[in-house]
């Protein structure tokens, strides 16, 4: 593309556009610079309605970058043989040349030809326009209405590319005014400074003195230099050495040579890609070179020509096991040494249909590992945890630690050695929802590693195989489909007498229809419960027999189908002869010749009134049954009022009694006013258990934020147990979304049923949680006396305790409450302990409640 900006000094190479820097206004030239930043770059507008102009605009302003807007191919033409532009986005249908057209003219302008082009469009996402556009040229496709942050996204990453492109042109500008100044000073500011690789060799090739930038890009240290470990010969590889004669010859005969592109060997022996040019500086008899990195360039160049070529693959056949071959002998060596795509039967069961390698000989080796170690289906890892997740898997480096891991033998691990591999990532084939299969690229010989950039490409191109892989399927089936329903045709053609007698004695209403939708049969059940004629039932005039208040729905549903051929189905109610109407539900589909047209309509109504009786039934008692647990809550509310206050009069009688006669009462007389005092207050927590038992998992409240481990800690609060008692709340516990009351009585009951039960000077409650997929588990342990197992489900039970009530205070409802919130909650509560070890308490809880809370009762 020719440049047409200004020359540049040092003074030009600022920092990019920062975030907030002014935006250059439209009419300013697409070379406008700032004082502190980049050189802001022009984008091309193209949209013949003003208002997708604007809202473009809007979307892209962000950007801070110069629009230009074009409501014309014609008028896009003339702008881009003025000036160059980083991007173009253009609409596809446009009135004069569409943007299809527009695009192929633009490849044939010499100052616009790699301009990249994304097409937007307003039409539905259509396979065969997505092939035209890329086969013109474009870089990228995108369907109204789109995502602005994604939008903006993929044009920062053109406008990036440009910007890359631009800050070439300008430090070879720079460099080429520093070697006309010719000036130590400079170059050695130039040589501290410059992100582009600069050094000093002598006339032999040795490297006298270079930059950090040009080391780091070899990888090579200061001492390396110094020690004169730095020549041509290690860093150009051989195929280039015709290159490095021609750039010699060049500096002999003319003192500079064109810029020109190659690849160095790094010390670590990875490659990189370079743009080169030299300088001759006679008097000091010595090179000077400007070496800059251009593998982004390189890759991104190297991947619009993959996906350009992967297009044309993916686009020219159905056959997708042929074209599938022929992408992966395309991506190999481009983007990967070997390459294998799988894909995965309606069955689950994993094919292999490609398998590519750099070399021919590692291909058998692959088989080999792929016939003695088949894939297993439920691997944690690789291609079957792809299929299974959808999601990528990326390894940027396999080391031998980890081949030794993966190894289920020691053969599988010799040939696994053999193949080097060296990095590798597996992307999902997904189209529509469903994961189709997978594609592996993998690095070996060639020592490259995957980037993201290199993960984000793979899957974009496994995304448009996967188009491919989807459109062949679905033309498979098309094609099966069709011919079934032909076949099915041809048997209705010559069967129509055994449908109707299938269909005279079918217990439902059983009618077919013209593609129309005029109906030309009912069966005689039909006239036995309507009472009708055939006479009666021409046109429309079946449907005078639909309640008036479904009628308009019915017909209108009718009518829709016959629109679109989709099946019919409605409710409603229809009329019988002695002018009752029952529930009835219609039913329609439609049958179609080869050809994909709809021949007739075949339909039934079946009687569904029973059904409906009985659901408003359901509904009914569903209703009493509210109202009988509100009645039973109010009840329950009032009766334990109730029943307490005359037990609160027992115990301040026999407190009263107890000091009105201080003076005259036995020991044994205040033991056993002790004793009722405590049975009082047994009782009293007898009700308020048996109230809680009642509600338990009933009532429901909005769910809300929980910290498990908050919770547990103001529950201990509550309880204040003696100071000797130690209580270990595990560090890790959960945050969870669910009601806070079930979950806070669960542990408040279990863990003062450990205290209550210690037996033991120095008593310890350890409280844990662990995950159990959909549920979290927790336990509460004890060191108490435990609890022999013929006893384990006992203690579930309502009012049952192991020891007798006089000798420890509790009612026997604890853990029978703690047993119906968990089982409300579709989850469960058990007890693990044998005599003298303890007890631990387990129970789960689900991470997501299974319905939204009612109201109480």
């Amino acid at each position: 593309m020719p440049d047409r900006k200004p020359g540049l000094s040092p003074q030009n190479l600022k920092a990019p556009l920062q975030p907030g820097a002014p935006r250059p206004s439209a009419s300013s030239a697409s070379s406008t610079t700032s004082t502190t930043s980049e050189p802001v770059a022009s984008i091309l507008l193209v949209d013949d309605h003003r208002p997708n102009l604007i809202a473009l605009e809007a979307v892209l302003d962000p950007l801070k970058q110069r629009l230009v807007t074009a409501q014309s191919g014609e008028e896009a033409l003339e702008h881009l043989t003025r000036e160059e532009f980083a991007l173009i986005l253009m609409d596809v249908k446009m009135r004069g040349i569409d943007g299809f057209e527009t695009a192929a003219r633009v490849r044939g302008l010499d100052q616009a030809r790699h301009t990249p082009i994304i097409f937007i469009s307003g039409l539905p996402e259509d396979e065969e326009r997505l092939y035209r556009g890329y086969g013109a040229g474009a870089v990228d496709y995108v369907v109204k209405p789109f995502n602005p942050d994604i939008l903006r996204a993929k044009v920062a990453v053109f406008v990036e590319l440009h910007r890359r492109a631009e800050q070439i042109k300008r430090q070879e500008a720079a460099l080429r005014q520093l070697e006309r100044q010719a000036s130590d000073e400079v170059f050695r500011r130039i040589m501290d400074t410059s992100m582009m690789g600069l050094l000093f060799s002598d006339y032999e090739g040795r490297v006298i003195e270079a930059n950090d930038s040009f080391l780091s890009l070899v990888g090579y240290t200061r001492d390396d230099l110094k020690e004169g470990r730095l020549n041509w010969q290690q860093l150009s590889p051989p195929e280039y050495e015709h290159v490095h004669h021609d750039a010699v010859n060049e500096l002999n005969i003319h003192g500079v040579t064109k810029q020109f592109e190659k690849e160095y060997i790094r010390k670590d022996g990875r490659r990189v890609a370079v743009l080169v040019g030299s300088a001759r500086i006679e008097s000091q008899r010595r090179n000077l070179t400007y070496v800059l990195d251009i593998s982004e360039r390189k890759r991104a160049e190297a991947n619009v020509s993959l996906l350009a070529g992967a297009g044309e693959i993916l686009s020219s056949s159905l056959d997708f096991r042929e074209t599938l071959g022929q992408l992966a002998r395309l991506v190999v060596p481009l983007l990967a040494d070997w390459c294998a795509v799988d894909i995965q039967g309606q069955d689950g069961a994993i094919q292999r249909v490609a398998v590519q390698h750099n070399d021919p000989a590692k291909v058998e080796l692959v088989r080999q590992i792929e016939e003695q170690y088949p894939v297993d289906p439920a691997s944690p890892s690789g291609v079957p945890h792809v299929l299974r997740t959808g999601q990528t898997e990326w390894l940027p480096d396999i080391t031998d630690e980890l081949l030794v891991a993966h190894a289920r033998d020691e053969q599988h691990l010799r040939i696994a050695r053999e193949l080097g591999l060296r990095s590798y990532v597996v992307v999902p084939l997904a189209a529509r929802g469903r994961v189709l299969g997978a594609m592996t690229l993998a690095h070996a010989a060639s020592g490259r590693r995957y980037t993201k950039a290199d993960v984000q490409f793979a899957e974009e191109l496994a995304r448009r195989a996967a188009l491919s892989v989807d459109n062949a399927l679905l033309f498979e089936r098309e094609v099966t489909v069709r011919k079934e329903v032909e076949t099915l045709a041809e048997e209705l053609k010559h069967s129509e007498a055994q449908f109707r007698l299938l269909a005279e004695t079918m217990p439902q209403l059983v009618w077919t229809n013209r593609p129309d939708g005029h109906h030309e049969y009912f069966n005689q059940r039909w006239y036995d419960y309507t009472g009708l004629t055939p006479e009666d039932t021409g046109g429309e005039g079946w449907s005078r027999i639909i309640h008036p208040e479904e009628h308009e729905q019915a017909i209108e549903t009718w009518r829709q189908s016959l629109r679109t051929g989709e099946p019919y189905e409605n409710q409603c109610r229809l009329r019988r002869a002695d002018g009752v109407y029952r529930w009835f539900i219609g039913r329609a589909v439609a049958s179609r010749d080869g050809a994909g047209r709809i021949v007739r309509w075949f339909g039934t109504y079946t009687d569904i009134d029973d059904q409906k009786r009985a659901e408003e039934e359901r509904q009914r008692l569903v209703q009493a049954l509210e109202r009988s647990n509100k009645e039973l809550d109010q009840f329950a509310y009032v009766t334990s009022h109730d029943l307490k206050a005359p037990l609160r009069g027992i115990a301040n009688l026999s407190q009263w009694i107890e000091e009105d006669l201080a003076d005259k009462m036995t020991a044994e007389s205040r033991k056993q006013l002790d004793l009722l005092r405590g049975r009082v207050h047994r009782l009293e927590n007898l009700i308020d258990g048996i109230l809680s038992y009642s509600r338990a998992g009933r009532i429901r409240e909005k769910p809300e934020t929980i910290d498990v481990g908050k919770l547990l800690r103001e529950i201990v609060e509550l309880l204040a147990p003696p100071p000797e008692t130690r209580v270990e709340i595990a560090p890790d516990m959960p945050v969870l979304v669910t009601e806070r009351a079930p979950l806070q009585q669960t542990f408040l009951n279990l863990i003062s049923n450990a205290l209550k039960h210690a037996g033991r000077a120095d008593p310890e409650v350890r409280i844990g949680a662990r995950d159990a997929g959909p549920f979290w588990e927790f336990s509460v342990s004890d060191n108490g006396a435990g609890i022999a197992p013929e006893y384990h489900d006992r203690i579930w039970g309502i009012f049952q305790t192991l020891k007798a009530r006089d000798k420890v205070e509790g009612t026997g409802i604890g853990l029978s409450v703690v047993q119906k919130i968990v089982q409300s909650k579709g989850a469960r509560a058990w007890v693990e302990s044998s005599v003298g070890a303890g007890a631990t308490f387990r129970f789960t809880w689900p991470k997501l409640e299974a319905r939204e809370p009612s109201s109480p009762g």
